[in-house]
C-alpha cells in the first residue's frame, strides 16, 4: 500500500496498519507527537477500516527522509505494554537490542536499508512477541537464544548452495515469551 495514494474504499490490510503505525510512532520519537497524541492516533490506526482512514490520520506526518550517511552501530528498542514496529526503507544498523515486555516488536527487513553483511539481533522478551522478517536469501542463527517457558523459531527458508547475502545472527532470552523469524506473508494472512 501506499500511505501518499490509498484507493477509494480499499480494505486496510495488517501490514497497511503496521506501516501507518510506524509513521506514528516515528513522529513522536522525533517529537512531533506528544503521548496523548501517540495514544490517539495508535488507536485510530489499529481500529482503521481502509487506506484512506490510515492516510487521513498520517496525512501530517510525512515520513523524514532517509538520512545520508552510514547507519548508526546500535539501535535499541525498548518497549512495555505498547507495539513497535519497523518497516519500511528504515537504515538497520550493526546490531539491534529489543527489549518486549508484555507486548510485540517487530521488525521488517524485507524492505530496509542493509549496509553489513551481518546483523546481531540481542533479543529479550518477557510476556512478549519478537518478530524479525527477513527477505529470501538471509542466513540465520537462533542457536544461542535461551529460553524458559516459551519458543524460538526460525520459519525461514535456507538460501540454498547460493551464498547468503545477510547473516542475521539472534541472541538473547524469551522467558514466557515467543522469538520468531520468519520470511514476508503473503496475502491474506494476519501478520504477528
Amino acid at each position: 500500500m501506499s500511505l501518499e495514494h490509498p484507493q477509494p474504499g480499499l480494505r486496510a490490510t495488517d501490514q497497511d496498519r503496521d506501516r501507518a503505525a510506524s509513521i506514528v510512532q516515528e513522529a513522536h520519537g522525533d517529537g512531533r507527537l506528544d503521548v496523548e497524541e501517540l495514544d490517539e492516533r495508535l488507536t485510530r490506526v489499529y481500529s482503521a477500516k481502509t487506506q484512506l482512514e490510515l492516510k487521513a490520520i498520517t496525512s501530517d506526518l510525512v515520513p523524514l527522509p532517509v538520512v545520508q550517511g552510514p547507519a548508526r552501530e546500535v539501535l535499541t528498542v525498548r518497549s512495555e505494554h505498547r507495539t513497535q514496529v519497523r518497516t519500511g526503507a528504515w537504515r538497520v544498523p550493526r546490531q539491534i537490542i529489543a527489549e518486549a515486555v508484555h507486548c510485540r516488536i517487530k521488525f521488517d527487513f524485507t524492505a530496509a536499508v542493509v549496509e553489513t553483511a551481518e546483523i546481531q539481533v540481542d533479543a529479550t522478551a518477557r510476556h512478549g512477541t519478537v518478530v524479525l522478517v527477513v527477505p529470501e536469501g538471509w542466513l540465520v542463527d537462533i542457536e544461542d537464544v535461551q529460553v524458559k517457558h516459551g519458543t524460538v523459531r526460525n520459519r525461514t527458508r535456507s538460501p540454498g548452495t547460493t551464498a547468503a547475502r545477510v547473516l542475521l545472527r539472534v541472541t538473547g532470552r524469551a522467558t514466557h515469551s515467543r522469538i520468531i523469524v520468519r520470511h514476508a506473508r503473503s496475502w491474506g494472512r494476519r501478520s504477528h
